[in-house]
């Protein structure tokens, strides 16, 4: 087997780490060099290598085609042998619902052993409760453990989010909670010193006594691949706190045999079989130690019924003893998983489990799998580390545990890892995720799951991940990059599966990298939502709409000016004044001008500020002069900022129309004093007003002109995405460069008929209000559609992603019932991966200079 792997990785030109031509060697010298490779630390993964997966794979993974799949860290594969093995499970008998068939019953408590025995332990020690994967355990074990108000639970940062969410359960116990790191979990069993209070706890992180103490951690990352050091739980069982230990298996339990739970006492271990064969999916379980039961098991009231950690427990059927209909008399079934698994289980799925493991063990003993994934991993990390550009950079910086000495041991078949351009900085991983895909490669990016991994291993704070927020970043999306640091990575992983021509395609693809700098052409743009949409049959100069409310946006964040006539910037093609101020954020209140190409203030969206939406506008003339005004509720006073020369000649001109010139002169007649500022020199003094709104300290906030600020032209700043990749490119507001939003209110219309929501038009802060004759119209436009605005000319640029602005009331900056949420689920057929969508980007063509847009314009297609 080891010649083989060795000719094949001849055939895939796969670089060796010593000369050799296996075709030529006869089988002894083939023995020197398998006994070479086995007492050589650097080689000896090469001799875990099972050649009988290539031939297994081209045999029975016909369905894999052409796909290189690196993602067995999101989910295994399956093989066609393991499907007819399940399809000979269940045609073997019928199989009925186990609350009826007694024999189906029992292959399922069959099943339960087989299970148990898998992870080294019976039925003796251990309960097997079958769940929907590993999420649905976790938010079984929260639902029903025993809080306390003494009760302290601590989780490891670098946990999957699945993780995260049973704090919620914490927070509404009142109990203390805190984070942890992972390699800091031996230090647990002497306190609680190597833990962090969790900020916004109900309660302190200290220890009162209690004696349900819950430790939650992955036994094996899915972000990195690293594995802590899990030999110390029955000292974590055993110190002050007597923790209760909660494993999250699901990525470790992926490598055959690796998790022993006679070894390794976890009281709740959770795991998904999809990760660990392929299929079934929607299938997991909760394995729990008897001695630990008790914590999970609701109380006993024959009068009120079950009573779980927060009142009444729900039940459902197969799960009581006995019960009544006409009153709260119901009586907890006493076996846990009894009592757990509500309603019917996935029994099919779960008949078929002994015939998955089966079939995967034709492959060899679970420690040669498990050591065959973990040598397709090292073989391509050792070649990836070497990597480097001619400027001498390392292509790639990759994490976890695999310069450890004892990395097959600490370190999973994960390999995490950023990409770097020739000059530094980072690749963005959508790009990664790009070419991947246009090279037939399955591999994963982002940040899966972990945010703690994420925060860790890219150095990232809560203070970043919420600028991140502000600036669109939302999980699950495409956006690699914010003011030039990385959101995310590129993760790729191995299993039972994989050979050595995966890694050569790994390789490859990061050999496109090399050399290349953030302006090649390798760095496609992150960039507005233009997935293919059907085209409709379009005549041309079809009148599809007219105007019938036109919004300009001058300082971004805050409410619109509101015009009857406007004339559109010569310069930019976009509304005179649109976006032309924002407001940015000194981080230590200093005023000092920042390094070149650096950026050192933060702008302020309304996502992080909702109050600047409750910012009113109107224009006001006096003499030559003309000055917005603006105007809060909470203030006493407003502010004026006096426009330009050029900006009063353009609107003088054009005959410039607000909607309601009766504003203009009301706030004198109320009296209230005005703050002046000159459009040219000392906007930052406008920064108090905005201070005095916004709540923040004196001194952080000034109001400056965003491109000259950013560095960029004025966009719409409604789409949450970069155009440009790069440490000095961020676009921040300016995320849509030279456009104008556009709202279809027939679309309006129809989405909250959808919904059954109130759908403002103000939430969506369009430019162009267009009475549509059909809702959704300009869905179909195709990018570059040509359009027409009285002798102005567009075309469309794309849909709008949306984000969490649009659920900010501009009335009073609160939220409510989520509009983003209700559009991402009309949306959910069509759904683009970047967020849902709503409105279209218009950027203007060559036309007149003196362009001008007024409502009643009608808008032609064509």
């Amino acid at each position: 087997p080891f010649c083989r792997s060795m000719e094949r990785s001849a055939k895939f030109q796969l670089p060796l780490p010593f000369p050799l031509h296996p075709g030529a060697l006869p089988w002894t010298a083939c023995g020197r060099v398998w006994r070479k490779c086995a007492a050589d630390p650097e080689l000896r993964h090469l001799s875990w290598y099972v050649a009988a997966v290539e031939t297994y794979r081209e045999e029975e993974l016909q369905h894999l085609g052409a796909t290189v799949y690196l993602d067995y860290a999101g989910a295994a594969l399956y093989s066609r042998a393991q499907l007819r093995a399940a399809q000979a499970a269940l045609l073997e008998q019928c199989l009925g619902n186990p609350h009826s068939s007694k024999s189906t019953g029992k292959l399922v408590e069959h099943v339960r052993d087989v299970v148990l025995d898998m992870f080294g332990v019976s039925h003796a020690s251990h309960t097997v409760v079958f769940t929907g994967g590993t999420t649905h355990g976790i938010q079984l074990l929260g639902e029903s453990y025993a809080w306390g108000q003494s009760t302290v639970f601590l989780y490891a940062d670098e946990s999957h989010t699945s993780i995260l969410g049973l704090r919620q359960f914490a927070k509404r116990a009142q109990v203390a909670c805190g984070t942890f790191a992972l390699e800091n979990l031996p230090r647990l069993a002497d306190g609680l010193c190597a833990a962090c209070p969790l900020e916004g706890a109900a309660a302190s992180l200290a220890y009162r006594g209690g004696e349900a103490n819950l430790l939650a951690f992955p036994g094996e990352s899915n972000f990195s691949g690293s594995k802590p050091e899990i030999s110390c739980l029955q000292a974590l069982r055993q110190g002050p706190l007597r923790w209760r230990v909660l494993l999250d298996a699901a990525k470790l339990a992926c490598s055959p045999a690796e998790l022993n739970l006679a070894e390794c006492p976890a009281d709740f271990t959770v795991i998904s079989f999809y990760k660990m064969f392929g299929y079934p999916t929607g299938l997991g379980a909760l394995i729990v130690r008897h001695d630990a039961a008790q914590l999970l098991v609701p109380r006993v009231d024959l009068a009120a019924g079950p009573e779980g950690p927060f009142g009444p427990a729900y039940f459902a059927g197969g799960c009581v003893s006995a019960i009544s209909a006409t009153s709260s008399f119901a009586v907890p079934r006493p076996s846990l998983s009894e009592w757990l698994e509500r309603g019917t289980s996935h029994f099919q799925g779960i008949v078929v489990l002994p015939s998955q493991l089966k079939a995967l063990r034709v492959l060899g003993s679970d420690f040669s799998r498990r050591h065959h994934a973990l040598a397709v991993c090292r073989e391509a990390y050792l070649h990836s580390i070497r990597m480097q550009h001619s400027s001498g950079v390392s292509l790639c910086k990759v994490f976890g545990r695999h310069d450890d000495p004892s990395w097959f041991q600490v370190q999973g078949p994960t390999m995490t890892l950023i990409l770097s351009y020739a000059d530094g900085s980072p690749v963005p991983y959508s790009i990664v995720q790009q070419r991947a895909e246009a090279q037939g490669i399955l591999l994963r990016t982002g940040c899966h799951c972990n945010a703690g991994g994420c925060q860790q291993h890219l150095g990232l704070s809560d203070n970043d991940l919420r600028h991140f927020f502000a600036s669109g970043k939302v999980c699950g999306d495409d956006k690699g990059l914010v003011d030039g640091r990385p959101t995310g990575v590129v993760r790729v992983s191995f299993g039972v599966f994989s050979t050595f021509s995966d890694v050569v395609s790994w390789l490859t693809l990061l050999r496109e990298f090399l050399d290349c700098r953030p302006d090649s052409d390798l760095g496609v743009a992150e960039h507005l939502c233009t997935a293919p949409a059907p085209v409709q049959s379009l005549q041309p100069s079809d009148t599809c709409g007219s105007i019938v409310a036109l919004k300009v946006y001058p300082v971004k964040g805050c409410g619109p000016l509101r015009v009857r006539r406007w004339p559109l910037d010569p310069a930019t093609g976009t509304l005179l004044l649109d976006r032309r101020w924002c407001l940015t954020l000194e981080p230590d209140g200093s005023l000092r001008a920042a390094k070149p190409g650096v950026s050192r203030v933060r702008p302020v969206s309304a996502k992080q500020a909702p109050r600047l939406t409750t910012v009113r506008l109107s224009l006001c003339r006096r003499g030559k002069e003309m000055m917005l005004v603006l105007s809060a509720k909470n203030l006493t006073s407003n502010l004026e900022i006096s426009l330009s020369e050029r900006d009063v000649r353009l609107l003088l001109a054009c005959g410039a129309e607000v909607e309601n010139p009766q504003e203009v002169s009301s706030f004198q007649r109320q009296g209230q004093q005005q703050a002046t500022v000159d459009c040219k020199q000392h906007l930052h003094a406008a920064g108090n007003w905005f201070e005095e709104l916004l709540g923040f300290s004196a001194g952080r906030l000034r109001l400056v002109v965003a491109a000259e600020s950013m560095g960029e032209v004025a966009g719409t700043g409604e789409t949450p995405v970069s155009l440009r990749s790069g440490p000095a490119r961020s676009t921040d507001f300016a995320n849509a460069p030279n456009t104008l939003l556009l709202v279809s209110t027939a679309s309006l219309r129809e989405f909250g008929r959808l919904c059954g929501l109130a759908v403002p038009a103000d939430r969506f802060r369009a430019n162009l209000e267009v009475d549509f004759q059909k809702p959704d119209e300009e869905v179909h436009w195709p990018v570059g559609m040509p359009l027409q605005v009285g002798q102005a000319c567009f075309e469309a640029a794309g849909r709008c992603v949306r984000c969490q602005a649009v659920d900010i009331d501009p009335e009073d900056a609160t939220t409510g019932q989520s509009i983003l949420a209700a559009l991402a689920t009309v949306q959910s057929s069509g759904a683009t991966g970047k967020g849902p969508t709503f409105g279209v980007l218009l950027r203007a063509r060559q036309g007149p200079s003196g362009a001008v847009l007024s409502l009643g314009m009608p808008l032609k297609m064509g």
